[in-house]
């Protein structure tokens, strides 16, 4: 027989005792119940005994000032960057922008500052654009001037002030936190020695570095009509910038020369160097194709990615590479001088691609509405970047020479160029520069093709000195 449970059982011998303070005996068969609020509460306070728990710093709050006093820019990017904004009308989103930069801008121009804050806010368009808004006063050459008589500018500034004190707040309180934390400066002696000292190995590699890229020897190729069977070849000497055409038989003599070179450049390149009968294991070889062969769109759609959509996209040229139909029609009919024509423009092409690589990192995908950025690891470590000289520039103050949108031309390479002064980088997608004028121009990191510093010899121009914030890290 199974033995009875004492806490069911009706026998009082078998039931649960418990003795009472008194000394008498009473049944223990109560419900043990167990008060949940008081057991939280007692989970939820703090040990008043240990030491180590810090009490929270209360709230700290920024005092707002009043709607006579102008925008600043810290308040304008604790706005915009990266928040939504949708329910600001473009209007009051200009006439911040113009408040903050006390300086007259182009609708265009502000439409491209904003643009590099966030994406999520109603953009410029024919609906929406300055029109008759009192907050705007027109002038030379479409420019736009805040009124400051105007009777919507203190509503403007308060919208905004709104949407940046909570950033401000959290940004004051993070800094008290990492002041209060810090350690006393005998405990940072030893790490900040150690810190300096690899700072100074890594300058003298990156000074290594330096030196093997400006005096590697680059060549780009162009090989017609496949890598598999090559029948013309230009060659283009990146350093002295020139080109050689081979065909036929000249073809054979290109092994030899391409023994001198450090790096070389080409589409399907290892397979065209392999026809050619060159060992692409001597040397560093950069393949020029897309980095993906193909992008999935909206609605199941598939791009196929070509050679001639990314170069087209990056460099801004039409029709960067010739018509096989045709390269193969000059080949048949041994019309070698419009086929020498043909692919020196190819290869002219396929350099100012890969100088774009170099210098971003990656290449541009434009099709349609679509337009992203593909990753490129074509660089040499000791090559300096687009973000590396534009930060140069800008902590030294220098003018800099800026081919924007289509690629370099051949024969003038910085005909086209626009010489600026770097005054801003705190946005990731653009540059804010200063020209001749003293304009403010607002530059896409994407549309910069070449940059230099300007030369010495140039004459020096007068601007006004703007006062720009602390580049964001």
């Amino acid at each position: 027989m199974a033995k009875p449970n004492p806490r069911i059982s009706k026998d009082r011998q078998l039931r649960p005792v418990a003795r009472t303070a008194r000394g008498t005996q009473r049944d223990d068969r109560r419900p043990r119940v167990v008060d949940l609020r008081l057991l939280r509460t007692l989970l939820r306070a703090p040990d008043l005994l240990d030491e180590r728990a810090e009490p929270q710093p209360p709230a700290s709050t920024l005092p707002l000032p009043g709607d006579d006093v102008p925008l600043s820019l810290d308040e304008i990017e604790a706005a915009f960057r990266d928040q939504a904004v949708t329910r600001l009308p473009w209007i009051r989103q200009a006439a911040a922008v113009l408040d903050a930069r006390q300086t007259p801008m182009k609708a265009e121009e502000i439409e491209t500052f904003l643009a590099g804050l966030t994406r999520h806010r109603e953009k410029l368009g024919p609906r929406n654009g300055p029109g008759k808004s009192d907050l705007f006063l027109p002038g030379d050459g479409g420019r736009l001037t805040l009124s400051l008589a105007a009777p919507g500018l203190g509503a403007m500034r308060r919208a905004i002030r709104e949407l940046s004190q909570p950033v401000l707040v959290q940004r004051a309180q993070r800094s008290s936190r990492e002041a209060q934390r810090s350690e006393p400066e005998a405990q940072r002696t030893a790490p900040e020695q150690h810190r300096a000292v690899r700072r100074a190995e890594l300058d003298a590699e990156a000074q290594r570095d330096a030196e093997i890229a400006r005096a590697s020897r680059r060549a780009v190729l162009r090989v017609v009509p496949s890598a598999a069977h090559p029948q013309a070849v230009a060659l283009l000497d990146v350093g002295p910038r020139s080109i050689q055409t081979f065909i036929g038989r000249d073809a054979a003599e290109l092994a030899g020369l391409l023994a001198g070179f450090d790096v070389i450049a080409g589409l399907h390149i290892r397979d065209a160097l392999h026809a050619l009968g060159f060992d692409a294991d001597r040397c560093r070889v950069v393949d020029l194709g897309p980095p993906q062969e193909s992008r999935r769109l909206d609605r199941g759609r598939t791009l196929q990615i070509t050679p001639e959509l990314v170069i087209a996209g990056t460099t801004r040229i039409s029709r960067p590479l010739g018509e096989p139909e045709r390269v193969a029609r000059y080949l048949s009919e041994g019309d070698h001088q419009r086929l020498a024509r043909r692919i020196e423009s190819d290869v002219k092409a396929l350099h100012a691609f890969y100088q774009y690589g170099v210098l971003h990192g990656s290449v541009r995908l434009r099709y349609g509405p679509l337009d992203e950025a593909l990753a490129t690891d074509w660089a040499l470590p000791g090559d300096v970047s687009l973000h590396q000289q534009l930060k140069s520039a800008r902590e030294k103050c220098a003018a800099v020479d800026l081919v924007i949108g289509a690629a370099p031309g051949w024969a003038d390479p910085w005909s086209r160029a626009r010489r600026v002064r770097v005054i801003d980088l705190s946005w990731p997608e653009v540059v804010l520069t200063r020209d001749e004028e003293g304009n403010v121009l607002p530059i896409g990191r994407d549309d910069i093709q070449a940059i230099r510093v300007a030369p010495d010899d140039a004459a020096q121009w007068a601007w006004n000195e703007l006062r720009i914030p602390d580049e964001q890290p």
